[in-house]
């Protein structure tokens, strides 16, 4: 009996997994994000944001944003073409080249972290206080049941 409530709790999670993520998507972070070209996505505004405070290699922003480093090797020549970040060779070994945002890079990015905070502000401000404090409690609870998974 306890495997079968456990089965119809994960088909639950699922199940608004599969409604929730697209919805917050669409509603909360669908916005232009402009930027130098117009064409920045949120994937662009992840990289950026993961090297705001450090260097790293294209395979460590891969890991963190859970993507193939294929497609991360496109983004980072896009972020590069439009003087976002720049290329360093590693010091310690030549096979591996490092990123990091550029001054240029920096301001994009807080640029567009102002947009989107100041859009999802107004998003949220059509909800009820007890709304809010109920999404604010869910949110916290999502992010460190996340960061206990795999």
């Amino acid at each position: 009996m306890e495997q079968n409530t456990e089965n119809n709790t994960i088909e639950s999670i699922l199940e608004n997994l599969f409604h929730v993520l697209p919805m917050v998507h669409k509603k909360l972070l669908g916005m232009n994000l402009g930027g130098v070209t117009g064409e920045l996505s949120r994937l662009h505004l992840a990289i950026m944001g993961i090297l705001q405070e450090e260097t790293l290699t294209v395979s460590e922003v891969a890991k963190g944003l859970v993507i193939p480093k294929s497609q991360m090797t496109h983004l980072i020549d896009q972020l590069a073409d439009w003087n976002i970040v720049v290329r360093h060779p590693d010091t310690n070994d030549r096979r591996v080249t490092n990123i990091s945002l550029t001054g240029h890079g920096k301001e994009v990015f807080d640029e567009c972290l102002g947009m989107m905070k100041n859009t999802i502000r107004e998003k949220l401000s059509h909800l009820t206080p007890t709304e809010l404090i109920e999404m604010a409690t869910a949110l916290e609870k999502l992010k460190n049941i996340g960061a206990k998974l795999e």
